[in-house]
């Protein structure tokens, strides 16, 4: 039987609910403590900052060593962006590119959500580096973490790719006026980190504000005091591009089409893959189909979807507040009806259509644009850096962007692509990339094309085990092994928040602790269908071995043409589990 929903009046608040009422609009104690020398915020500070787009951090490799000296932790800010579709000019890019240099750790980190990361942001530059962004590129971070619509994805290439023009769907201008429409409205963040009147930078780096920011009481007209009960994520994609993993938003939109022309957009409610370890009640969940429609419907449904999940969303307990319990709790025809109240009208019924392809769009491409070109460059686990004696990531993709002043758009597979480029030009742009070791479709094996791994450790708060620096080298066994030729996605989480999607995989490795991580089986390439457990606490130099056994046996028992992830799946987890102890 399925509960109903509580409406959010009649539930006790989390302390993160509670602060969130009492900050009055994001303001909170965020000014006083930008004029305290120390160098970290409070906790519920920091938790209202999210909001602004930061997470404050600490370098957890020095963590015990600093501790055992007396010394407090090494603490730094994370800074996250906010571009719909990963969208970004030449202009914005270099601005982006020199600010990592100046306020950060000289890299800049593609996300699986088409964002940058700046990552080792001291207190000290904090400021500097959100007034920079919004002064010098009119890039905001506003909403990029926190308890609102996160930055809205969809596939990068919809506004040049032949086969989205040719059928009218550009998700580019649909994402930004979806991320457009849901943006805080506090002025907080303009108060804070842009409005230059009424800030004064000091010497020893803290910030005088000279005025009582946050005086006013404040009401978001969407938002409400409390915001969402917690983070909220939209993508769009088409039945023909499931790059940004539909299935795993809060609301998937799939353009639908027949013979290269649109016929309307199945929308897709409550996905989400984050989960807790041994918490059967929190759980990895892929979205539902809900209603079928034009895209002039589009934004009043997501926006009445929005307000329901803001209404009868758990303000209770922050681990059963994602849309997708909401759905569980109603079941999707409850919720239909619910949402259909909310937008004051009835919208069809899904036609559950499904995506037939997740191109990775590395390598040159022809733009319907006449004599353009794009090319997708890829980027290992989406860190844009110069590796010494390897590839020369920031340096050859600032002096590509210089040069030729080409378009960016970041991926959900936190690669890059380079827009709008000369017919007469590709061949200098490639011989760039070659000067500096860039792979695009070529210089990497198949198994590269679309793995993925989440930073992780040193920084991230929350991870359990290594990913980003772990994974390389699991691909590298793996290779050796002879299965660098094999169309596998494989994926890697430090924790089972799933940042880098790993149950959406066709091979999941979520950590669970230091060196331990759990093992996924059986996702389906398209996205339509999660992984499922194989093993418990491998680690990491099992990791290699045991997914290479796997791969070889589906290389000698697949069906023409079978995915792993579909032979996998047909096998079953127990049939699987004999054959690694056979092999063993």
């Amino acid at each position: 039987m399925h509960k109903e929903p509580i409406h959010r009046d009649q539930q006790e608040l989390t302390k993160s609910e509670q602060l969130k009422i009492d900050s009055n609009g994001l303001y909170g104690a965020i000014a006083q403590e930008l004029g305290d020398p120390s160098p970290s915020f409070s906790d519920g500070t920091s938790k209202l900052l999210k909001h602004h787009g930061a997470y404050q951090q600490d370098d957890r490799d020095t963590r015990t060593e600093r501790k055992k000296q007396g010394l407090d932790r090494d603490y730094t800010m994370m800074v996250r962006t906010k571009f719909p579709a990963g969208h970004l000019t030449a202009e914005q890019y270099l601005v982006c590119d020199d600010l990592a240099t100046k306020y950060g750790q000289n890299d800049m980190r593609v996300t699986s959500r088409q964002d940058f990361q700046f990552h080792g942001v001291i207190k000290h530059n904090f400021r500097a580096l959100l007034h920079d962004l919004n002064h010098l590129a009119e890039i905001t971070t506003m909403g990029a973490c926190g308890d609102v619509v996160r930055n809205t994805i969809a596939a990068p290439v919809s506004d040049i790719d032949p086969r989205f023009v040719s059928a009218s769907i550009d998700l580019y201008g649909l994402a930004k006026k979806i991320s457009d429409r849901f943006m805080p409205a506090t002025p907080s963040y303009y108060d804070l980190w842009i409005d230059d009147e009424k800030a004064r930078i000091n010497e020893d780096g803290t910030v005088t504000y000279l005025a009582d920011l946050g005086a006013d009481p404040f009401d978001d007209p969407l938002y409400g005091k409390q915001y969402l009960p917690r983070k909220f994520k939209i993508g769009l994609g088409t039945d023909f591009d499931n790059s940004i993993d539909l299935y795993t938003n809060d609301i998937g939109i799939m353009a639908v089409t027949a013979e290269g022309a649109l016929l309307g957009y199945e929308i897709l409610v409550g996905g989400g893959l984050g989960y807790t370890h041994k918490k059967p009640k929190t759980y990895a969940r892929l979205a539902t189909p809900l209603a079928f429609v034009p895209e002039e419907d589009i934004l009043p449904l997501v926006e009445a979807i929005v307000k329901v999940q803001r209404d009868y969303g758990d303000r209770e307990d922050r681990r059963h507040a994602r849309l997708k319990y909401l759905v569980d709790d109603c079941g999707i025809e409850k919720l239909r009806e619910l949402i259909s109240d909310y937008a004051g009208r009835q919208f069809p019924a899904p036609k559950n259509a499904e995506p037939t392809a997740q191109p990775d769009y590395l390598g040159w491409h022809k733009q319907a644009q006449n004599s353009l070109n794009y090319v997708g460059v890829w980027i290992e686990n989406g860190r844009i850096r110069d590796f010494p004696g390897a590839i020369q990531f920031k340096s050859g993709l600032r002096a590509i962007v210089e040069r030729f002043r080409p378009s960016v758009r970041l991926t959900a597979h936190h690669n890059a692509i380079l827009a709008n480029i000369r017919d007469e030009d590709v061949q200098a742009v490639q011989a760039m990339l070659d000067e500096y070791g860039i792979p695009t479709n070529q210089g990497i094996s198949q198994l590269r094309r679309l793995e993925m791994a989440c930073p992780a450790l040193p920084l991230c708060g929350l991870a359990m085990s290594e990913a980003e620096r772990a994974m390389p080298g699991v691909i590298h066994s793996l290779e050796e092994a002879g299965h660098g030729d094999a169309d596998v996605i494989i994926r890697m989480s430090g924790c089972p928040n799933n940042c880098s999607r790993p149950r959406s995989a066709e091979i999941g490795i979520v950590g669970n602790g230091p060196d331990r991580y759990h093992l996924h089986v059986g996702g389906d390439y398209m996205g339509r269908r999660l992984c499922e457990p194989l093993m418990e606490n491998i680690g990491t130099d099992q990791l290699a071995t045991v997914i290479s056994h796997l791969l070889g046996a589906w290389k000698e028992e697949r069906q023409h043409d079978e995915r792993f992830g579909d032979w996998a799946h047909r096998l079953g987890m127990e049939a699987l589990l004999n054959r690694i102890e056979t092999d063993a």
